[in-house]
């Protein structure tokens, strides 16, 4: 597992169907988890509250051991994990 590094706007390093994980603190709890999912999509020149470096929107097919998808929106490249 390989943490990704920020990139310039306009280049990210993942694309549509890359698998990934990363953390993240689910609604009403207090502690990160590590989820893994599949980069659904790829948001190149980042959103409208985070321009530094590309972000994605991932599809975790088992959020937070519901048995139920979700997509996890605006994750940014830094905070994700290569899965090898």
């Amino acid at each position: 597992m390989k943490k990704l590094q920020k990139t310039e706007l306009g280049k990210p390093l993942l694309k549509y169907g890359d698998k990934v994980g990363f953390y993240l603190i689910p609604y009403k709890e207090t502690e990160k988890k590590f989820f893994v999912g599949t980069v659904y999509i790829v948001d190149a020149y980042g959103t409208f509250f985070q321009n530094n470096e590309p972000s994605y929107d991932i599809m975790v097919q088992d959020y937070n051991g519901t048995g139920e998808p979700c997509l996890c929106k605006h994750i940014e490249q830094s905070c994700c994990y290569t899965l090898d």
